[in-house]
């Protein structure tokens, strides 16, 4: 039977044979422009693009997202500086999909490498979110210029923050240990000084508030 984890993502049901290996030509092109492309309209209209990975198996969203970020990469490349639209790539809970013992195979150079290295000179730019600096790529945590950080208590984490600043300031990563919740430091080529944030409450909330056992188990009830 067929594993539903590669039919979520890869049409089983056949089609014409492909003899030869895909070239740079038109179909990529508009591929790629369908999924990064600039706004329709004016350039100031807004277009965003989300790519949503929840439903793939975890050892096939790095697979899938690289293909992707492969496929931008080419096309950005061998457009050439000054020819492609100015375009910011979120990758959000990039711990689970950018992990070190991927960026770390030595047989390959991974598209988001590439991307965090030249990108900026070819309009591309990447905001990487991550609960574990630890656990992402040591390349693309180097080339982060600015830094918006919540509390951080593991020490592994706190490490890879200070291998990847230019000054390892010890008092602002010793600030990041001790935010409270809804704080945040930032820091990096933007700012002139470590800044020090409130960050607005998402209306409506997300689902993370934790459960009061104490309450609960006190009542005699069961939650969900």
């Amino acid at each position: 039977s067929e594993d539903s984890r590669f039919t979520e993502v890869l049409d089983t049901s056949g089609g014409q044979i492909i003899n030869a290996a895909k070239t740079w030509d038109a179909p990529l092109q508009d591929e790629v422009d369908y999924i990064f492309g600039k706004p329709k309209g004016t350039p100031q209209d807004w277009n965003v693009h989300i790519i949503n990975l929840k439903g793939l198996a975890d050892d096939l969203s790095p697979l899938v997202l690289g293909a992707l970020l492969e496929m931008y990469a080419e096309v950005l490349f061998k457009r050439g500086q000054n020819n492609s639209y100015p375009t910011l790539l979120l990758l959000e809970e990039a711990h689970q999909y950018l992990r070190d013992p991927y960026a770390e195979d030595a047989n390959q150079l991974k598209a988001y490498e590439r991307l965090a290295k030249e990108g900026r000179k070819f309009g591309c730019s990447l905001l990487v979110s991550t609960q574990r600096p630890s656990e992402l790529s040591s390349t693309v945590l180097a080339m982060c210029s600015n830094w918006l950080s919540l509390r951080l208590t593991n020490e592994r984490d706190l490490n890879a923050l200070r291998h990847a600043m230019e000054n390892g300031n010890e008092t602002v990563l010793s600030e990041i240990s001790g935010l409270p919740r809804g704080d945040a430091v930032g820091f990096g080529s933007a700012f002139n000084i470590p800044v020090r944030m409130t960050i607005d409450e998402a209306v409506p909330g997300p689902a993370s508030t934790d459960a009061n056992f104490a309450e609960v188990w006190s009542d005699g009830e069961s939650s969900n």
